[in-house]
């Protein structure tokens, strides 16, 4: 699939699907790509045109030099609704996971016209302040040593189950985060999800949010707790939480099933409407 300039950078994305049937757009978190939704390409596309796309510096996007504007969730909102004008598509229903999440509550609420329905996974939407100083010390890893100077601790991100039998697919998937990404733009995706969310935290602006949201994360998420899920969903008047028990921060993978039966049933109830 192409490449396409929006927002003034090279964009990748990927389609799937029946293109006569609603978009929905899914935004991958920090250090990913758009394939790694693949769990999700046969049972989505099945129903929706889906469509996968890399986040500036990420993936097969142009790798923007780092600048003070380069990489915020304001400059990645923006990317992705030149994006969709880009390549024809009016109005979407909106995905983002953890990084993504923070890009796709933006985009919401800069693009409501755009904003057909909205997902929201695994994320935050503000950070306590007692918090930050671990994401500052990530900052300083990341920045000062590269990527994989970060310490391997699969509790963080995964549930229990699936690190019991997938021990190994954890430890290649980090080693090939780390090998993937420049550790200049994953310190500023640490950067727009530490720091710059802490100065500057959506939560103010979910109200305002009115399309309809679901709100969904794994119960054994500790890298975005649980807690941070139930707030946003308790800020945004038209939204279902919905939390799968056994995953972590990344259900997609860990019970791919449940997450998109999840998806399907808030999507049709969507589209409905």
């Amino acid at each position: 699939m192409p490449h396409v300039k929006a927002n003034g950078v090279e964009l990748f994305y990927e389609l799937f699907g029946d293109s006569s049937k609603p978009t929905f757009v899914m935004t991958h978190g920090l250090g990913g790509h758009g394939r790694g939704y693949e769990n999700q390409i046969e049972a989505l596309s099945a129903e929706f045109q889906l469509m996968l796309w890399d986040m500036r510096g990420f993936g097969q996007s142009e790798r923007v030099p780092v600048t003070e504007g380069a990489y915020s969730r304001w400059t990645m909102a923006k990317d992705l609704s030149e994006l969709l004008k880009a390549i024809g598509i009016g109005a979407a229903h909106i995905h983002g996971h953890s990084l993504g999440g923070l890009v796709s509550q933006q985009f919401a609420i800069d693009y409501p016209e755009q904003t057909l329905s909205l997902v929201i996974q695994d994320t935050s939407a503000e950070i306590k302040q007692e918090y930050l100083s671990g994401w500052d010390g990530m900052l300083k890893t990341v920045r000062e040593q590269g990527i994989g100077a970060l310490p391997f601790d699969p509790q963080r991100s995964w549930g229990d189950p699936y690190i019991e039998s997938n021990l190994e697919d954890i430890r290649a998937f980090t080693t090939a985060t780390a090998e993937r990404n420049a550790p200049e733009v994953y310190a500023e995706g640490v950067r727009i999800s530490g720091p710059e969310l802490g100065a500057h935290p959506v939560a103010p602006d979910l109200p305002g949010i009115a399309c309809p949201v679901l709100v969904i994360c794994g119960d054994q998420d500790r890298l975005t707790p649980p807690g941070g899920s139930v707030r946003i969903h308790r800020a945004i008047p038209q939204s279902k939480l919905v939390i799968l028990p056994g995953s972590g921060h990344f259900p997609n993978v860990e019970t791919p099933d449940a997450f998109n039966e999840a998806l399907l049933e808030f999507l049709r109830e969507a589209t409905s409407k």
